[in-house]
């Protein structure tokens, strides 16, 4: 109960957001006739999942089991937050007269999508700072958004998604190994992982500075 009132502003604040992003969804698809966006409703939803994790998980005390479990399922879906961010490569079929609403458009799902996460992220570590001493808890924090950085090169490069963890784990291990095995042939990959990680790790960071000074 404690939870659930604590979120409700965050809740309330995060719904008129979102809501914002969806009149602008509407309003290009009511100037173009084209659903071609529609995809970030998706995306968003799925953004949004590891937050019912760790709100489902911080309404009451569970055991160990429990708890790990919910860390499994919110670390697979947790890349889906900061992977809307990618999305802008889909401005590229902007024509000049919409680049510019196209931008915003994919700019405001993708702010909801960190914000989502990242409220989601500071949720978990609370929950691993009453198992784990602080330092332990930020070097786990710090090595989830790394692998945050590689989850959304799985998605948007290798086009694999969370669900497929489950469709098609083999397939997916297969990829991830061949990269840690073969780190120097894959280079592009932990270019790409390194750099969206650094950038979620700085981020995050700011924000917790931000929010411990004001």
């Amino acid at each position: 109960m404690n939870t659930i009132y604590k979120q409700l502003p965050f809740i309330k604040g995060f719904t008129i957001s979102v809501g914002f992003s969806f009149i602008l969804l509407l309003i290009r698809i009511i100037k173009t006739d084209s659903i071609y966006y529609l995809f970030l409703v998706w995306n968003l939803f799925l953004a949004c999942i590891p937050y019912l994790v760790t709100f489902l998980l911080g309404i009451k005390t569970t055991n160990r089991f429990v708890f790990w479990l919910g860390f499994t399922i919110w670390l697979a879906f947790l890349p889906n937050a900061p992977y809307i961010l990618t999305d802008l490569q889909h401005i590229r079929i902007s024509t000049l007269q919409t680049i510019w609403f196209d931008v915003l458009l994919i700019l405001s799902f993708a702010i909801n999508g960190m914000i989502i996460g990242f409220v989601s992220l500071q949720m978990m570590q609370k929950l691993l700072q009453a198992q784990f001493s602080k330092l332990k808890t930020h070097i786990i924090i710090n090595a989830t958004l790394l692998l945050c950085g590689f989850g959304i090169y799985l998605g948007r490069v290798l086009r694999w998604n969370s669900w497929d963890i489950l469709q098609n784990p083999l397939a997916i291990l297969s990829d991830i190994f061949k990269r840690v095995l073969f780190p120097i042939e894959h280079i592009n990959t932990w270019a790409f992982t390194i750099g969206f990680g650094f950038f979620l790790i700085i981020t995050y960071r700011l924000i917790q500075y931000c929010q411990e000074n004001k």
